[in-house]
């Protein structure tokens, strides 16, 4: 009697189905975790700071992207990886059209460090981003060799290696590259600056003097840089009043800008003051 009812216990306990309860504990698993990540998800706000962000940058209004991307980067998130690589290389990028190119480089470093971009586009991007950062330190021999490997891939650098040979007195090169740049994208109002103070420098004033005034008519990036090569250009006809007159217009313009500051008082303490 007793060793039927031991026979009975264990068949009982053999009844227990511990497929089903496997999949059963795995269901509960899943939903748990499922509620974790909607809810990390929900208290996390780097979702709604990087869209922020992504509209700023589309805007062009990078100041408000860069502040909105990295509010998205402190935001905790679980599996937020991709987002936040996506995130650096969209910071990365605000800093090469802002031309802040030392942070530019270090921030696809950290791309290179922490994320699993495309490691090959990623340095190749970092030695553009360091080569024109060389370029803004005026090491334009360093600068060079990276960005002719390069310009194939990325036309618009002809304008800085068109500026680089322009450095060397290599007027044949400076032409041939700015060329190749005007041709895809067209004039700026940096080119007309370095065309003018090409011709200024060779004494073709005419020449000079016209790319002053469409270069005056375009953007106003570098029109500081235009208004003191008008200025230039007056001095190198001996009409000081004329560039006396400019020179204190763009002082008053621009009373910061150190090279328009220097050309007023030069030419102060060599004109008539009658009418003031």
């Amino acid at each position: 009697m007793a060793k039927r009812n031991r026979r009975r216990r264990r068949k009982k306990r053999s009844n227990i189905d511990f497929g089903k309860v496997f999949i059963f504990l795995l269901a509960c698993a899943i939903i748990i975790f499922a509620a974790v990540v909607i809810l990390s998800k929900l208290i996390s706000h780097k979702d709604r700071y990087f869209d922020e962000g992504l509209t700023y940058y589309q805007n062009s209004e990078y100041d408000k992207a860069l502040d909105k991307f990295t509010e998205a980067l402190s935001e905790k998130q679980i599996f937020s990886q991709n987002k936040d690589k996506n995130t650096r290389l969209y910071i990365a990028d605000i800093y090469m059209k802002t031309a802040d190119y030392k942070k530019a480089v270090d921030e696809y470093d950290t791309i290179l460090q922490k994320t699993s971009a495309d490691k090959k586009d990623v340095k190749k991007m970092q030695e553009i981003a360091q080569a024109l950062s060389d370029f803004s330190d005026s090491n334009y021999a360093g600068a060079l060799p990276v960005l002719e490997q390069y310009v194939k891939d990325y036309p618009e650098l002809y304008l800085y290696i068109g500026t680089c040979y322009a450095s060397m007195n290599d007027s044949e090169h400076m032409f041939e590259n700015y060329e190749k740049y005007i041709k895809k994208y067209g004039y700026n109002s940096y080119l007309y600056a370095q065309y003018a103070a090409y011709y200024i420098s060779i004494g073709e004033l005419d020449n000079a003097y016209g790319y002053i005034n469409n270069g005056l008519a375009s953007d106003n990036t570098f029109q500081k840089e235009l208004r003191l090569q008008e200025i230039t250009y007056y001095e190198k006809i001996q009409d000081y009043d004329k560039a006396y007159e400019l020179a204190k217009e763009l002082y008053n313009l621009y009373p910061d800008y150190q090279a328009g500051a220097d050309e007023y008082n030069f030419l102060y303490t060599r004109v008539s003051h009658d009418d003031e």
